[in-house]
């Protein structure tokens, strides 16, 4: 009787011990699930780490793809110039002579008056570009107008070789589909160029180079605005235009893409003076009706 009263507490302590020692066994599982996963995360982090800057201080890694193997310096200015120079030596009329000089100049109307001494020439500021909506299509409203400040356009003009009378149209050869596709690819490519490196510009026009004198066609001119090219400003340059020298006549390979970018965008122009502050308007209409 005396060992059964004895032994009957112990067996309750024991008993009431269990508890305990299950929960601790229970708290230390946890404590080590969670110890190994802050290791695990730890050693992940450090790992990620190190790769990085094996990635980063490696000397054969590869570079991004630069947009261009051109790429114009210095001021907005110096960049036109040297875009005008390097995209104009692409285009031939011969093998030993270009298709047509590119000229960057400021918005301008030259407009001649007459005196008593002759015609003068006066050089007009233009201070906005508008651009008529098609109306053939009977989507737009003859009033419907798009406008562009010229303060965040770049011009470029593009004058054949001919002789002074030829008012800067292309002197050799008769105007052909051939002739006006390769100037529109030119056009576009001084744009994607010019929006490309030069932020501050929204806009380019490009007067193309004129027909001869005794033409009846009008003028033309590309326009090309930052949204309309958006895409190709953000992929190398060679995904849009195909990287080669071209010669009057030729097709080039990327032809159906230019005109995607530039028949919509080919306009005819002219002027209209503004009274009051001496600037002009330069009015473009789609030369291409029925898009």
């Amino acid at each position: 009787m005396a060992e059964d009263v004895a032994s009957g507490p112990a067996r309750l302590e024991t008993a009431a011990a269990r508890p305990e020692r299950a929960e601790r066994a229970r708290q230390s599982s946890y404590y080590f699930r969670f110890t190994l996963a802050y290791t695990l995360l730890a050693v992940i982090a450090t790992a990620g780490i190190a790769a990085l800057a094996i990635v980063l201080t490696r000397p054969d890694v590869v570079p991004a793809a630069p947009w261009s193997t051109f790429v114009p310096t210095g001021s907005p200015g110096a960049k036109v110039r040297q875009i005008a120079t390097q995209v104009a030596g692409e285009y031939k009329l011969s093998t030993t002579s270009k298709l047509v000089t590119v000229v960057p100049g400021p918005l301008q109307w030259t407009r001649f008056l007459q005196t008593d001494s002759g015609p003068v020439s006066v050089e007009i500021p233009i201070s906005t570009i508008a651009v008529q909506a098609d109306t053939s299509t009977g989507k737009h409203e003859p009033g419907d107008v798009t406008t562009f400040a010229a303060g965040s356009t770049v011009a470029y003009q593009m004058c054949g070789l001919g002789s002074t009378n030829q008012n800067c149209a292309i002197q050799s050869g008769a105007p052909a589909a051939t002739r006006s596709a390769l100037l529109r690819r030119e056009a576009l490519e001084l744009a994607l160029y010019t929006l490309k490196y030069i932020p501050s510009v929204n806009t380019v026009v490009t007067y193309l180079a004129p027909p001869p004198a005794t033409s009846q066609a009008p003028p033309t001119a590309v326009l090309v605005a930052r949204k309309d090219v958006e895409r190709n400003l953000h992929r190398p340059l060679t995904r849009t235009l195909t990287p080669r020298k071209l010669i009057i006549g030729e097709t080039a390979p990327d032809q159906a893409r230019v005109n995607e970018l530039t028949l919509p965008r080919l306009y005819t122009y002219d002027y209209q003076s503004l009274p009051g502050d001496a600037t002009a308007v330069l009015v473009l209409s789609a030369a291409i009706t029925g898009k």
